[in-house]
């Protein structure tokens, strides 16, 4: 059944209005009509099946039938930490972090990041971002959209970890053993991890992450992109304390 994006529904009389670009996709691309079941979902958690009643201009609205929670969420919350990448690259990472269940994603300038960006591309790429997300999240079933964070710099970005959580670090140079890690923090129910731009990340930002409790970790022999590496660590994660498998 297609599913649609409505942050904080207002519902009288079970009666759910829908506005805006969702409306428009619904009537002009799907050409859903009076009569048709669909889906709509606040970000949050919450779903609701219903039927279309009544067609407007610019708008519709269903009538509510079933109100009920998403279960489609990983029981481990994972924050994603990217140094920022090149165009296409950090979209399609988006997009398939989303898909994998991640809960928070923060871009990052780093010193080897290779777009720098003035204040408007800023806000354009962080306005695409939070709709990928929410195409994203409709496209495989999820019932939350994950926090997409504005572009920080690096000292921002450790910042944010929460204390309980298990922070690592991925580095191509040096570091435990991921199955060695897994293997002392069973317990642990975050994970705030960070992975570099193409370039690497250099000795001082690593050291400086040590600093504030992350642990340095690499993958293996090969030299895996960024984005790569990010995506890998992820369905790793998920496969060992979330819901994949």
């Amino acid at each position: 059944m297609p599913r649609f994006y409505v942050p904080n529904p207002h519902i009288e009389n079970n009666l759910l209005k829908i506005e805006g670009a969702e409306a428009r996709h619904i009537r002009r691309v799907l050409r859903l009509k009076a009569g048709d079941e669909i889906i709509v979902f606040d970000g949050s958690g919450k779903e609701y099946g219903g039927m279309i009643v009544k067609e407007e201009p610019t708008s519709l609205v269903i009538k509510v039938r079933d109100l009920f929670s998403s279960k489609e969420e990983s029981p481990f919350e994972i924050t994603l930490a990217q140094s920022l990448l090149k165009g296409e690259k950090m979209d399609f990472l988006i997009q398939k972090a989303t898909e994998l269940g991640v809960k928070w994603i923060i871009p990052f300038f780093s010193s080897r990041s290779v777009p720098l960006l003035d204040r408007s591309k800023k806000l354009e790429r962080y306005r695409r971002w939070e709709k990928i997300v929410i195409e994203a999240s409709k496209q495989c079933g999820r019932g939350f959209i994950p926090k997409i964070d504005h572009i920080r710099d690096y000292s921002e970005m450790l910042s944010q970890a929460p204390l309980e959580s298990l922070r690592l670090i991925l580095w191509e140079e040096e570091g435990e053993r991921l199955k060695e890690v897994f293997k002392e923090s069973k317990d642990k129910k975050r994970i705030f991890f960070i992975v570099g731009p193409e370039g690497g990340l250099s000795q001082e930002e690593v050291e400086k992450s040590k600093g504030m409790g992350f642990i340095p970790v690499y993958m293996g022999q090969r030299i895996l992109r960024a984005e790569t590496a990010s995506l890998c660590l992820l369905s790793i994660l998920q496969y060992e304390w979330g819901d994949i498998g």
